[in-house]
């Protein structure tokens, strides 16, 4: 290589105009095909959502929340809940943690679903971006029978849930299962025998457990290095159902590279994230008890808080996802709220994990992590 060669570097900005960039911007320094510098940008969403919850009461800030990543709404709202549920001190009844549970872990399926069909997309297959997409149908039409909404869900609340499950609701879910366990021997054959596929995803974007871990990544970019970090096992949550499953957090070993991870294995990854929350659904639904879905002082108690502060977390699709939330005496919203999306971490990864990359893998990478920009722009 000439020593010169830093010369030749040209400037692309990937994004925000292109088909593949969502909302963001990201500085590439090329030489020749190469990327041999990257430069993410956050900001071009502007949400101020943390600002936002000092201004909504503690029955309106989920709402907020779970419009930070709709995909995975019953997920993102949840943080939120949880930190007022402690400096309330509401007690959760059995139901509402049943239901809970099973709409989050259907949340996640249909997220990965749509991160499945987006993917394909940007990597030019066709077939698996139309048939997730199609499949993702049944879990909203659950998610729109239970509330309303298809994507804006507003289903938690401090205390409990909004909506109860019917026979309809029920059938719904069961329906949209069974749909995706009877498609996914299918789609496991045509994603992962597909030699164009595995060509474009074998080796590309490889990281190790270590360096994944000083990034901050979480979620199925961990798990794909063989690490079975989970907060549903590593610090369930009270007022959540997972303590009624039996079920092993799913990880992907790489079999040439242990303790590494590449975007095959981060699309493995994701088929296994999928089965086990069937895995979950299928045990809680028989589980499910009769009662009330709310605390009956939920309303009293969520009017106004007493000064503390609480940290909230779930293990949302792409990762952890937290809040933490301070309050003052007799206060009606938040004195300050602090999101921590798991996506800021995933695309700023990309300043140390793309350089060296072909410019045509740069989308490959990137996807294979599933950034949603909405967690970045709080």
């Amino acid at each position: 290589m000439s020593p010169n060669i830093l010369d030749e570097a040209i400037d692309v900005w990937f994004g925000p105009q292109h088909v593949s960039a969502h909302g963001w911007a990201t500085k590439l320094t090329l030489v020749g095909d190469y990327i041999v510098k990257c430069d993410p940008n956050a900001g071009y969403f502007h949400r101020s959502a943390e600002k936002v919850l000092e201004y909504r009461t503690f029955r309106q800030g989920s709402l907020v929340m779970e419009r930070m990543c709709m995909l995975e709404a019953f997920l993102a709202e949840y943080p939120y809940v949880a930190a007022v549920e402690k400096i309330a001190e509401l007690e959760v009844p059995d139901r509402a943690k049943v239901m809970r549970t099973i709409m989050m872990e259907l949340s996640r399926l249909h997220s990965i679903q749509f991160w499945w069909g987006q993917f394909n997309a940007e990597l030019g297959f066709f077939t698996m971006a139309l048939w997730p997409w199609v499949d993702r149908e049944y879990s909203l039409d659950a998610f729109e029978e239970l509330t309303g909404s298809r994507h804006t869900v507003s289903f938690s609340t401090p205390g409990g849930t909004r909506f109860d499950f019917n026979e309809k609701v029920l059938k719904q879910i069961n329906r949209a299962v069974k749909r995706f366990e009877d498609r996914l021997p299918k789609f496991r054959d045509m994603q992962m025998g597909s030699p164009t596929f595995r060509a474009r995803t074998k080796g590309i974007g490889q990281y190790t457990a270590k360096q994944g871990l000083k990034w901050g990544l979480s979620g199925p970019p961990i798990k794909a290095c063989g690490i079975p970090m989970d907060l549903r096992k590593d610090a369930p949550d009270s007022n959540l159902a997972y303590n009624l499953c039996d079920w092993e957090v799913p990880i992907t070993e790489n079999p040439d590279h242990p303790g590494e991870s590449d975007a095959l294995d981060r699309m493995e990854q994701r088929f296994k994230e999928a089965e086990t929350s069937v895995e979950i659904i299928k045990q809680l639904l028989p589980q499910l008890p009769e009662g009330p879905i709310i605390d009956a002082k939920a309303r009293a108690k969520v009017n106004r808080l007493p000064a503390g502060e609480a940290y909230g977390r779930v293990e949302g699709t792409r990762g952890i996802t937290s809040l933490w939330l301070k309050t003052q005496d007799k206060a009606q919203s938040a004195y300050r709220a602090k999101i921590r999306g798991p996506c800021f971490a995933s695309y700023y990864a990309l300043k140390d994990l793309v350089p060296g990359a072909k410019f045509a893998d740069f989308i490959v990478i990137f996807g294979s992590l599933d950034p949603y920009p909405g967690w970045w722009d709080r």
